[in-house]
């Protein structure tokens, strides 16, 4: 029975040879290597200042009791696990040329590198999620929030990225690809196996997250839209009332109380206007992540399931790496939209000064799931 070799779902190689057939040692172009190396390199200190520099920010101004702030904290570790064991381990590999490691190392880095791809996805998808129940379902989300005091997206998200990381330990083991040559490979029994399993990442990592999210955004548009349609529909009803003399309900003290027609969506709150912007950093987040994962799991899936798949050169490796681009982007997605850090993190860079303590006031991200 023929044994199908796989080097890695997650970082820039897969089969190098016709699915089903016995690996083979590959020639490596040694130009494409060294670029394989460089954007590496770029990638990964990219992510680790861009994710470091935000984290330091969230953790200093404390705002623990807000869900986006935790979500994108999280998010933000999310991606420091991709840039340290996903970008890192691939780029010494790469430098290497062999995976230089035992057996139980080889197996602890494809768990940590699927580990990575799973909570940074599903972080994504738990924050949307979130904006969801917020904005659709407001009165039940403030009675939730206001009584837990665990964020149930966030440990739900990083359970099933834990969980689902498992399969990697068994799946990938150091393995003799030629007499006396020794690589991190993943073993299968049959062409089958190989498919399976690429088409399972491509599911669970990508296209059901994108499902999600995508059904979130919707719902979350929609009742946005009827949100500002019931706003425009009160204007002509609060201006009228307020020419009927002796009209206006009074309050205790004989002064005029507030009139008013109900604004928000039909489940009693109101879609503001700092809700709609964490919803649009929520939308580019997605876009971003979609724009980078797709072409990684496109090649992923011809190259498992075309029968002349295609072979590794510049523009094919290049699509492969792109995908960790994603981790650099989240942090500065994040900052462009928030204005509390923003400005910490403009004293960070400009002056190095860590003498400003607490947010400024008015930062959008202060709306969240307890209330508007």
């Amino acid at each position: 029975m023929a044994t199908q070799r796989y080097p890695s779902v997650s970082g820039t190689a897969i089969p190098e040879t016709p699915v089903g057939s016995n690996a083979t040692i590959f020639e490596r172009d040694a130009l494409l290597a060294v670029a394989e190396v460089v954007v590496l390199a770029v990638i990964l200190v990219m992510a680790l200042l861009s994710n470091g520099l935000v984290l330091m920010v969230l953790l200093r101004q404390g705002k623990r009791h807000s869900p986006l702030h935790q979500f994108m904290l999280n998010l933000c570790v999310a991606d420091l696990v991709v840039a340290l064991f996903q970008v890192l381990p691939q780029l010494v590999w790469d430098a290497k040329g062999r995976f230089p490691g035992p057996d139980f190392l080889c197996r602890l880095v494809k768990y940590l590198q699927v580990l990575g791809m799973f909570a940074s996805s599903y972080m994504i998808v738990a924050m949307t999620v979130d904006r969801h129940y917020a904005i659709c379902c407001p009165l039940q989300a403030h009675r939730s929030w206001a009584t837990k005091r665990w964020n149930t997206p966030i440990a739900v998200a990083w359970g099933l990225s834990l969980l689902l990381s498992l399969p990697q330990v068994f799946i990938f083991s150091r393995s003799e690809v030629a007499p006396g040559v020794y690589e991190c490979w993943g073993n299968f029994a049959d062409s089958w196996g190989l498919r399976a399993y690429v088409t399972w990442m491509t599911l669970a990592v990508f296209l059901l997250p994108v499902l999600i999210i995508a059904f979130c955004q919707v719902r979350i548009f929609r009742e946005i839209h009827h949100n500002l349609y019931l706003k425009s529909e009160s204007r002509p009803s609060r201006k009228s009332s307020s020419h009927r003399g002796g009209r206006n309900v009074r309050g205790k003290g004989g002064g005029a109380g507030r009139f008013c027609l109900p604004l928000g969506p039909p489940q009693g709150g109101q879609v503001t206007a700092a809700m709609s912007k964490t919803v649009r950093m929520t939308l580019v987040i997605v876009v971003v992540y979609s724009v980078c994962w797709a072409p990684f799991f496109s090649v992923q899936m011809w190259a498992a399931w075309y029968p002349d798949p295609p072979q590794r050169d510049a523009a094919f490796t290049l699509l492969m790496l792109l995908a960790s681009l994603n981790s650099c982007t989240n942090p500065w997605i994040y900052s462009a939209f928030s204005s509390s850090v923003s400005p910490e993190l403009r004293l960070l860079l400009c002056r190095g000064s860590f003498h400003h303590r607490g947010s400024l006031p008015g930062d959008s991200n202060t709306t969240h799931t307890s209330n508007a």
